[in-house]
């Protein structure tokens, strides 16, 4: 089922005796959109654990997308493709570091740029000037993990999507080794900033039920070519799958659909509004408490009342 933002539980907390622990799962109610839909209460759900009918305990709603009460730690990666102008790129640069003005003051973000190997730009840490950095360095970084790079790490034909499995590791270790993180409820977030090329050979289960079990949303940014075609619903899938959103570069609103594809914007700092997109969904998530007994497994059936409502639980087996 797909987790949120609003509250994340750091992966594997939980709290009460050793005979049942407490997880928070979080999710998506999304409008036609694909934005928060806000004000829905817990009796606009049904849940089922294990198809019996129980109330949502310890229910919670999202927050608005300027909220800043729950640090972020996220990695932006940029698509290796030399279909991406790089001119492009290095114009998000402004935009990219702008983004920690939206975030609680502990929040981290980092780049990474992914070929067939996964190298990173900037390291994690609350450094706007790296973030802006690396991506004026896009185009020779490029360069260098062309011909080869001692620092880059092997992600061979899953590209993309097995650099984002790396990606979840490299947060869960950065979250338990700081103090100020690793006892606190977090938004975890994988920006992918591609035209969605993507191996669809790649099998990406493992993906989902990594990102699932730490709480991490995808959140892949389309960056328009000259043709597309069906292939790209598999690229925008990566976000409903995984409980994010997915949009078009610069785009007002985000979106999923391919037909009509959203109006892109490859200007200065486009990146902004995809920023905006992603912190909207992660504060606009739901969630609410599972109590679950030791040893014991639990399906999770969570549905909407309300009309024109789509929702998104990555996790729906626990533990």
């Amino acid at each position: 089922m797909f987790c949120s933002i609003a509250g994340l539980t750091p992966a594997g907390a939980g709290n009460g005796s050793q005979a049942e622990k407490h997880e928070r799962i979080y999710f998506s109610a999304l409008n036609k959109e694909e934005k928060p839909a806000p004000a829905l209460a817990d009796h606009d759900f049904t849940l089922r654990l294990n198809s019996k009918s129980v109330p949502l305990e310890e229910f919670r709603p999202g927050v608005p997308y300027t909220d800043k009460s729950i640090p972020l730690i996220a990695w932006i990666l940029i698509d290796f493709n030399r279909n991406i102008d790089a001119n492009l790129i290095s114009r998000q640069g402004r935009a990219a570091g702008e983004i920690f003005n939206l975030l609680h003051p502990d929040s981290v973000l980092g780049v990474k740029i992914v070929s067939d190997r996964s190298e990173t730009l900037a390291p994690l840490g609350h450094d706007p000037a790296a973030v802006r950095e690396a991506f004026r360095r896009f185009s020779e970084k490029r360069n260098e993990l062309r011909v080869g790079s001692d620092e880059a790490e092997l992600v061979g034909s899953g590209g993309l999507l097995r650099a984002a499995e790396l990606a979840i590791n490299d947060m869960n270790r950065f979250a338990e080794a700081q103090p100020s993180l690793n006892s606190r409820e977090l938004h975890r977030a994988i920006m992918i900033i591609s035209d969605g090329s993507i191996n669809p050979s790649y099998k990406e289960r493992p993906l989902y039920e990594k990102a699932a079990r730490s709480n991490v949303f995808l959140y892949p940014v389309y960056v328009p070519r000259q043709r597309y075609g069906p292939w790209l619903q598999y690229y925008f899938d990566l976000a409903k799958r995984s409980g994010g959103v997915a949009s078009v570069l610069g785009a007002l609103s985000p979106g999923s659909k391919i037909l009509p594809l959203p109006r892109a914007n490859s200007g200065a700092n486009a990146l902004t509004f995809n920023f905006i997109h992603m912190i909207r969904d992660l504060n606009g998530k739901y969630s609410f408490d599972v109590s679950l007994p030791a040893g014991g497994e639990i399906k999770v059936d969570l549905k909407c009342r309300r009309k024109g409502i789509s929702l998104r639980v990555p996790r729906t087996n626990l533990p």
